[in-house]
């Protein structure tokens, strides 16, 4: 398709997966536009710019999840994992939170497209998915699987430092790069989580929680990652020892300051 044809799509398709936070279960499919400023007031919290997230990442619910506004507050975790018309749109690894605030039908910013299941604020699409490749007169839908849980769980609380440059060989693969995340998100587990050698190929959400300078965690963005290596015997030695797990500079970058040595974290498989 020539790149003419491709601007004169009427819409733009993309999937992704969003799940009550720390929820990793298959639901539905929906759809989702973005919004952009004014965004007060809300059918949720009125004029309380309060009740917003101060990282902007949020969303406007459509009436598929509106669920008579007890869906005020919720908490989802979103990433795009592909698009059907645009190459390179979706942003890779990148998971993040959002906070639903509003109504999509009664929001006082109309919505790129009408109808969907949700609409994410222009902070929150532009972090999992290149906006600059999506011409803004298009129609923008976002094609998600959708899991509604009546609650969700925390994961476990835990230290991460980083490491650089070379990561071969590594005690799970030995040379082998082909089983290193083409994205470049992956870890070396520490004694604790190593579960001699069965961690190897483990997924874990990982998000920064604190910090011993404030200003260090990017708020609001969880990472999948995996395990590739034991901490330990690493070729390439962590910015600080005994940590529950080392995370790759790329990993570590996209949810903290890569001045820290060491972060604490919330993680689940």
């Amino acid at each position: 398709m020539s790149k003419p044809q491709l601007l004169l799509l009427p819409w733009l398709l993309f999937f992704m997966i969003f799940a009550d936070l720390f929820s990793s279960s298959n639901g539905d499919v929906g759809t989702a536009a973005r919004y952009s400023p004014p965004y007060l007031p809300t059918a949720c919290y009125r004029n309380d710019m309060s009740q917003f997230p101060t990282n902007n990442l949020f969303g406007s619910a459509g009436e598929g999840i509106w669920d008579n506004a007890a869906s005020c507050g919720r908490r989802y975790l979103v990433r795009c994992i592909s698009s059907a018309s645009v190459q390179r749109a979706c942003i890779p690894g990148v998971t993040i939170q959002i906070k639903i605030v509003d109504r999509a039908a009664s929001s006082v910013s109309q919505p790129s497209s009408q109808g969907t299941t949700m609409v994410l604020s222009e902070t929150a699409f532009s972090m999992i998915a290149n906006a600059s490749l999506l011409p803004l007169p298009l129609l923008q839908w976002l094609l998600f699987i959708l899991t509604h849980l009546s609650s969700f769980s925390t994961g476990d609380v835990g230290t991460a430092a980083q490491y650089s440059p070379p990561y071969l060989p590594s005690a799970c693969y030995g040379n082998d790069v082909s089983q290193f995340p083409t994205n470049n998100l992956f870890a070396s587990a520490s004694e604790g989580i190593w579960d001699n050698g069965a961690s190897c190929g483990r997924q874990y959400l990982v998000r920064c929680i604190s910090a011993s300078e404030q200003g260090i965690c990017v708020t609001g963005v969880t990472i999948p990652i995996t395990i590739v290596d034991r901490e330990v015997t690493s070729i390439s030695l962590p910015s600080t020892s005994g940590t529950t797990m080392a995370l790759s500079e790329t990993a570590f970058a996209l949810i903290a300051d890569l001045s820290a040595n060491e972060i604490n974290i919330e993680f689940q498989q």
